[in-house]
């Protein structure tokens, strides 16, 4: 196949320009129809080729002997400066045609654990058309009306017709001593062109089940999300998850904010005893429908410390409804949620009435020196002291 080659059906549509193309055009053709209905009506019998601003006489009527009016002659300027006025020399240049760029989209299904997933592809050419040059390739996990952004996207270079591949989509088992059990896996993503394999994704950390056995989790402590109309007026748009950690009361505050075209970025800090921090920052969905229809799962699991209580591992899952299954009569159907874990830490240090002291008998504890003195510092040797922050002082 030849690099220049150009994959245009000979049947394909026509590109319909936008909305201010549209109508740049219909102002031009409305402008020139009428232009030239008020030159056929004002100079009729007068030939196209010439001005149309002068009045030629004919030859019948030069026997004539009619007086000149002083007055024609401002008829003649008023007509030309009407003219003048609605028929430009040189009319407004129209604007070129805008193409909308173009991407293609692969869908596999397959069934996990009890849950029906829907691997999205997606092939999105530099150039917005199917001609042989870059490509940015994208894979997305969808369940239901929620659909997540798996693994970074990669850049090929393709020589073969982008709406007729062929892509190898399959998991396998990961390690069996997790919990909750049977949940993990590993995800590999194959392109098959001409012959040749090319592996162009690759996850080893895939968490994602129907109706998990959270409860065979031991010593977890579960998030309880509060109900609507609870959250005062400053958490609107939020989800606030009570939880108890290390004897400390803990709030996990989940926010959203729109991004366009359906994506959201989720967020969520946690709060307690008036401190708080940001943890997950940047979790992107797409969402057909309402964002708040998206729950999650949030729980912590004490780490052996000392002081004891003061580490815990904190996981967050995507709980998602099953979506339809393939087939009818499935057991799919009586699945009632989907999960995915997607976020996790495991050195999240919080506690409540910790006991310094276990640390041993060599422990030298500090002592307040007296109260805190306040500092004028000036704006830049306030940035020059936080240069090392990565964070915006406000």
């Amino acid at each position: 196949m030849s690099p220049d080659t150009q994959y245009y059906d000979d049947d394909e549509e026509e590109v319909c320009p936008d909305y201010h193309t549209a109508t740049s055009l219909r102002r031009s053709v409305t402008v020139t129809t009428t232009r030239t209905s008020s030159s056929e009506g004002s100079a009729s019998g007068s030939s196209a080729s010439h001005n149309r601003n002068v009045h030629w006489h004919s030859p019948s009527d030069a026997s004539r002997s009619s007086p000149t009016l002083r007055s024609s002659s401002s008829h003649a300027q008023l007509r030309r400066t009407a003219s003048t006025r609605t028929s430009p020399a040189h009319p407004l240049p129209t604007p070129p045609l805008r193409f909308n760029p173009q991407r293609y989209i692969y869908t596999y299904t397959m069934l996990i654990s009890g849950a029906p997933l829907a691997f999205l592809l997606s092939v999105e050419p530099s150039h917005g058309k199917p001609t042989p040059g870059k490509y940015t390739m994208r894979l997305s996990l969808k369940v239901d009306d929620v659909e997540r952004p798996i693994a970074e996207p990669i850049s090929l270079r393709l020589s073969v017709d982008p709406r007729k591949l062929d892509f190898a989509i399959f998991v396998f088992p990961g390690k069996n001593s997790v919990l909750p059990e049977g949940c993990l896996y590993s995800l590999r993503v194959w392109l098959r062109a001409n012959g040749v394999d090319h592996r162009i994704f690759g996850e080893d950390d895939l968490w994602i089940g129907a109706d998990l056995d959270f409860g065979s989790i031991e010593n977890a402590s579960f998030a309880c999300l509060r109900p609507e109309g609870t959250t005062p007026p400053s958490l609107q748009d939020t989800q606030v998850y009570d939880a108890i950690v290390g004897r400390a009361r803990v709030q996990f505050v989940i926010r959203w904010s729109p991004l366009g075209d359906g994506y959201y970025r989720y967020t969520m800090e946690y709060a307690a005893g008036g401190v708080g921090n940001l943890l997950m920052d940047d979790l992107r969905l797409r969402v057909d429908g309402d964002p708040r229809r998206v729950d999650f799962l949030v729980y912590t699991v004490p780490v052996r410390s000392v002081p004891a209580g003061a580490s815990h591992r904190l996981r967050v899952w995507l709980k998602t409804r099953a979506g339809p299954s393939a087939s009818e009569g499935d057991s799919v159907a009586a699945s009632a949620h989907v999960y995915q874990r997607v976020w996790r830490t495991d050195t999240f240090k919080i506690g409540a009435r910790l006991d310094f002291e276990a640390l041993g008998p060599r422990l030298v504890m500090g002592s307040l020196a007296g109260p805190p003195q306040t500092v004028a510092v000036d704006v830049a040797s306030l940035v020059g002291y936080q240069r090392d922050v990565k964070q915006f002082i406000v």
